[in-house]
């Protein structure tokens, strides 16, 4: 059975005057691949969120906008991108449905940050005024992944990934493990959760995997989508 997959959108203004929801085909394309069924929902009615974290069997939260200062119990420091309100609140409430249901979560760079957040972490508004680390938009750099974990299993100790973020985590979230570094393991590039199916990377993957593959540099990332999907996969058969 195909596993149903709950993915991730944000909301935007257009020139006619009507919000559209928006999210890149690439995420898509990365779960049809290796066999699943991408759903983007179209509203953030818990009633209807319940719905549909019974319907999937996973939970996919994209790359996106800044996360709102004060979801992590911060003011916004004036640093921070494009707020999108009611993405933080579609996705703050899917990740409470689903953990409540213990089904798979994967994060990417923004999901990372909202995993972070759900979990009671705290994010670094803008890593070169906050921290001093020049990290810049669309670069490439070298992370070095945990002794155990999957990404070390799978990629190896040290890897080359892309980089579109300006932000990170700064404290860890109740229940998470950092499994991969960056600015010798200043910077938090990838999570998992102690007990629950949960893993989430800052970089991003979808664009480093596929027949469109967007950047060249590092490994091809289509395990870390086949792995999910097979957790999810897993959860379809329970």
């Amino acid at each position: 059975m195909q596993p149903i997959i709950l993915m991730t959108g944000g909301l935007e203004d257009t020139s006619r005057g009507f919000p559209q929801l928006h999210v890149y085909q690439n995420y898509g394309n990365c779960i049809m691949q290796n066999d699943g069924i991408p759903l983007v929902p179209g509203g953030n009615e818990v009633s209807s969120l319940e719905q549909l974290a019974d319907l999937s069997q996973g939970l996919f939260l994209t790359g996106g906008e800044d996360v709102a200062p004060e979801r992590y119990g911060q003011s916004d420091s004036g640093l921070c991108g494009k707020i999108d309100p009611w993405r933080d609140q579609l996705e703050l409430a899917l990740c409470q449905l689903f953990v409540q249901r213990k089904k798979p979560i994967m994060g990417i760079c923004r999901g990372l940050q909202i995993l972070n957040t759900y979990f009671g972490g705290t994010l670094i508004q803008d890593l070169e005024h906050d921290r001093g680390f020049v990290h810049p938009y669309h670069s490439v750099h070298d992370l070095t992944t945990a002794e155990c974990s999957w990404l070390r299993k799978t990629f190896g100790a040290v890897l080359q990934v892309n980089s579109y973020h300006h932000q990170a985590i700064d404290c860890l979230g109740e229940g998470l493990i950092p499994v991969a570094f960056s600015h010798d393991g200043q910077i938090v590039e990838g999570i998992e959760h102690r007990e629950l199916p949960i893993l989430a990377v800052q970089w991003h993957p979808e664009r480093m995997t596929g027949p469109d593959r967007y950047d060249m540099d590092g490994p091809d990332m289509a395990a870390y989508f086949s792995h999910f999907c097979e957790m999810c996969r897993e959860r379809s058969l329970i």
